[in-house]
């Protein structure tokens, strides 16, 4: 399969690039600096460029059968719009390519709450508030839009090492676990990137 990933040199991203690669999968990586990557494949293709670059952003995902982004702000301790603006420029490039599926990592915040609304809005603790309004935006985006998407929507996420034992659950979080890491929510993004079983959906994954 074709994928073009953004976010490529981020925790999740850059997992699910080396991963993509070892299971047979050709994959452009969407990248500002190709130094941070790390990675030389023969099926790997990089492309150096910036969101704000509507024409760039679109040759990388020309061709592609799936696009996956893992952006995320590094720094969210003040008011950030990197997911949303992110978000806005890939589907925008998706639609004039007219590539249709498009997975993207989210958080916990984003999923249903029982009271109404998203998770994030019901005693969120201060710290993460710019990082859940950035998310939710975003995620407005792809609602308002007529793509095939999928939200993977994990809680903390430390880095450490596949496990490959997460649970996962469609609109909501399963119950009784706090984190996840970085490298099996990669594996679970890239088995609904490759697969054909969500559409239009939020999927909460936790540690097993």
């Amino acid at each position: 399969m074709r994928l073009t990933v953004f976010g490529a040199t981020g925790r999740v991203g850059h997992t699910l690039v080396h991963d993509a690669l070892g299971q047979g999968h050709e994959v452009t990586a969407y990248v500002r600096d190709p130094r941070r990557l790390g990675l030389k494949h023969a099926r790997l293709h990089v492309k150096k460029g910036s969101l704000e670059d509507g024409t760039s952003v679109a040759e990388a995902i020309r061709g592609a059968e799936v696009v996956v982004s893992a952006i995320g702000a590094r720094d969210a301790t003040h008011t950030v719009t990197v997911v949303t603006e992110a978000t806005r420029a890939i589907v925008t490039a998706m639609k004039l390519e007219n590539v249709q599926r498009l997975v993207t990592v989210g958080a916990a915040g984003l999923l249903p709450h029982p009271a109404g609304g998203l998770a994030g809005e019901h005693g969120l603790p201060p710290f993460l508030r710019h990082a859940f309004e950035d998310h939710r935006d975003a995620f407005h985006v792809l609602q308002e839009s007529s793509l095939d998407w999928v939200v993977v929507c994990p809680p903390v996420m430390p880095s450490g090492v596949k496990t490959g034992k997460y649970r996962t659950a469609v609109e909501s979080l399963p119950s009784g676990g706090r984190q996840v890491y970085a490298e099996d929510v990669a594996d679970f993004t890239l088995k609904v990137a490759t697969g054909s079983e969500h559409h239009r959906i939020r999927m909460g994954i936790v540690g097993d």
